[in-house]
């Protein structure tokens, strides 16, 4: 007869197994990649922007998946010396998550990290930004489903905390005074056709800081074209109320090219 720690101790090697074998790896990749230019006089601050954002799931189980995202914003200030495109802000974000997926709704939990280099400016103290972030949206809502929805109303609240933990001396969110946010972001399919749409994307959030609240309100206006997979359109962006200090556009209006998929 087997001792008894033998069942004990095979019985985890065997759930183990179990999950590892009905883990699937789907690589599947998302992303988007946009061009604009600001509708203002003066281009000393806010000229163009331009960002690249990709999303890919990297392992499933079940209902579980885990997630890579990775995105970069440039800033491109008013132009000199026949300079066409010069950054003035690099703004990268590094995200890693997990997605839990119902009927209807998912979550989402992730940790974001994001920073802001100061490109051919003499400034010191690089704002870093480190943020565990929980999301919760309708299940059309998520990047996989987003482009290829029938449903007419999407949205998404997401809550942000960003620690002021010490790691080596340094503060993981230096340079910076936010506690926490919350994002409220919403779609509104106003007109479809097979190939071709409007949308109309609110998108609110509020960031509380150590003595204010930011407020970054934003309004955008999408026309598309798609081919099942992918899509190209022109984007309106109008901002409503924005008083943040890394990047504030307050009452400026953007137009944009953009790809998806």
């Amino acid at each position: 007869m087997k001792p008894k720690f033998f069942y004990i101790s095979v019985i985890p090697f065997l759930l183990f197994t179990g999950i590892l074998h009905s883990l699937e790896f789907p690589l599947e990749f998302h992303g988007r990649a946009w061009l604009g230019k600001y509708l203002n006089s003066d281009t000393i601050r806010y000229n163009m922007d331009a960002s690249i954002q990709l999303y890919c799931t990297v392992i499933q189980h079940k209902n579980l998946s885990m997630y890579l995202q990775y995105r970069d914003d440039l800033d491109m200030a008013k132009q000199t010396g026949g300079v066409s495109l010069d950054p003035r802000y690099a703004h990268y974000y590094i995200i890693s998550g997990f997605d839990y997926s119902l009927t209807d709704y998912f979550f989402s939990f992730d940790f974001t990290h994001d920073c802001i280099h100061d490109i051919d400016y003499e400034v010191e103290g690089t704002p870093v930004f480190n943020c565990f972030r929980l999301q919760f949206a309708n299940m059309d809502f998520h990047q996989r489903n987003r482009r290829f929805t029938a449903r007419r109303f999407l949205w998404g609240i997401g809550l942000g905390f960003y620690p002021h933990w010490q790691y080596h001396g340094w503060d993981i969110n230096a340079g910076a005074d936010y506690k926490y946010d919350v994002t409220i972001e919403t779609l509104f399919k106003i007109f479809k056709k097979t190939d071709w749409g409007i949308n109309i994307v609110p998108r609110f959030k509020i960031i509380k800081g150590d003595s204010i609240y930011y407020h970054e309100h934003l309004i955008q206006f999408h026309t598309y074209y798609t081919n099942g997979t992918s899509r190209i359109g022109l984007e309106l962006s109008y901002n409503i109320w924005n008083n943040n200090p890394i990047k504030a556009p307050d009452k400026l209006w953007l137009l944009a090219i953009y790809v998806g998929f």
